[in-house]
């Protein structure tokens, strides 16, 4: 189920900047601050629902359906690290972003269910 906005219920959303110390230990346990696009309210979520956290999902935008890519095209510093143990190399298809993962995928049933209740 896809975040929405508290006051407008509006889908458009993006992810907000940390501002105080709050966000930052907020943040720790998975709670993101969000504004939204439409009415510009700032507000605090997670990005997937909590039954879902131990699935690989995106880190940025919370999209569970992930593609397999080669771990050639994961960037960063710690890219490294992953190509050397080995993990799977996940990209997220409306964010774009490229990651490694140490969680399994979510299984086709659900995602399955997910889309359905859209």
């Amino acid at each position: 189920m896809p975040i929405t906005c508290p006051r407008c219920h509006s889908a458009k959303l993006r992810r907000s900047k940390r501002r105080s110390l709050v966000d930052y230990l907020v943040s720790a346990a998975g709670v993101l601050p969000w504004r939204c696009e439409k009415c510009e309210a700032r507000f605090h979520a997670r990005p997937v629902p909590f039954r879902f956290s131990l699935y690989a999902h995106c880190g940025l935008c919370g999209n569970p359906e992930l593609q397999k890519i080669a771990p050639e095209h994961v960037p960063g510093a710690s890219a490294f690290l992953g190509r050397l143990l080995g993990l799977p190399s996940l990209r997220c298809d409306p964010c774009r972003h490229k990651f490694f993962s140490i969680r399994p995928p979510l299984p086709e049933e659900h995602l399955a269910v997910q889309s359905s209740v859209d």
